[in-house]
């Protein structure tokens, strides 16, 4: 068991016997099974060819793969095995549905009713369609609220200058701002000046942008939205994170308080510390 991950029952409802994960990329999916383990919850996963890490497949009691867009028989082998229950974890990359074309019947007409293309309508829009089936989608921090720090400095070695700690007064309320208007939930800001604001392309290469433009030491600011819907849309932040801010010249990460996902903490911190970044919970 990951050492960031510890028991929590708060949030586990009564009647959950067997757990569904709609897995996608990244580590989320693999920490989530890990973390139903230990609280011996048998999990059915339906992984996404080509996104979907393959190792998933070794941690729970079956995975079925099926390709993006295929509603119906996602819906259809929940139902096979009496999954009354799902969370959705992982990246999906935003851009995948302007680009996919593979969508089935039950997809299409789900995309047909969408009053526009956010990620947040696309998600919300699936965790109807999952209800119509007698399918509840639970919150994406089920067993793993450990993982959501609390406020402070997570790199005491490596303190925030006076001019970092006037870029995130400066830049958190625009970033709850662009957040709350469904553009992004990352902010780039150097000098008291936005250098790159999230949008379709992902925190990651955001960060790139704004090392590219920059040379460096820019603040990173991640937050959630003000009416965060914590079923398939919270921050999630790790040792990826850290390395696309080493690679964009380094600075500073910051990210709410118990709001933000922040996975294999230690090895990310260690990245940090090797870069001289920065990360700071606020």
């Amino acid at each position: 068991m990951s050492a960031q991950i510890s028991p929590d029952i708060t949030q586990i409802p009564p009647d959950l016997e067997r757990l569904g994960l709609l897995a996608f990329e990244g580590r989320f999916p693999l920490l989530l099974a890990e973390a139903a383990a230990v609280h011996h919850i048998p999990v059915v996963a339906f992984g996404v060819e080509g996104i979907t890490p393959p190792e998933l497949e070794q941690m729970v009691e079956r995975l079925h793969w099926m390709k993006l867009g295929q509603i119906s028989k996602f819906i259809e082998k929940m139902h096979e095995e009496n999954i009354r229950h799902v969370v959705m974890a992982g990246r999906v990359q935003h851009n995948s549905i302007w680009k996919y074309r593979g969508f089935d019947k039950r997809g299409l007409k789900v995309l047909g009713r969408l009053i526009n293309r956010k990620a947040n309508t696309v998600l919300r829009a699936i965790v109807d369609e999952l209800a119509l089936e007698n399918i509840q989608v639970l919150d994406q921090n089920l067993f793993i609220r450990s993982c959501m720090p609390e406020k402070g400095l997570l790199t005491p070695w490596r303190p925030l200058t006076r001019r970092e700690e006037a870029d995130i007064e400066f830049g958190f309320p625009i970033a709850r701002q662009v957040a709350g208007i469904d553009i992004g939930q990352t902010l780039v800001v150097k000098d008291l000046a936005v250098i790159a604001v999230e949008s379709l392309e992902g925190t990651d290469e955001t960060i790139q942008r704004a090392g590219r433009i920059t040379g460096g030491g820019n603040v990173v600011i991640k937050v959630s939205k003000p009416h965060q819907d914590s079923r398939f849309d919270i921050p999630v932040v790790g040792p990826g994170t850290i390395r696309s801010l080493q690679k964009a010249g380094g600075g500073v990460l910051a990210i709410m308080s118990q709001q933000a996902l922040f996975f294999d903490q230690q090895e990310a911190l260690e990245i940090a510390r090797q870069a001289d970044i920065a990360v700071t919970v606020i």
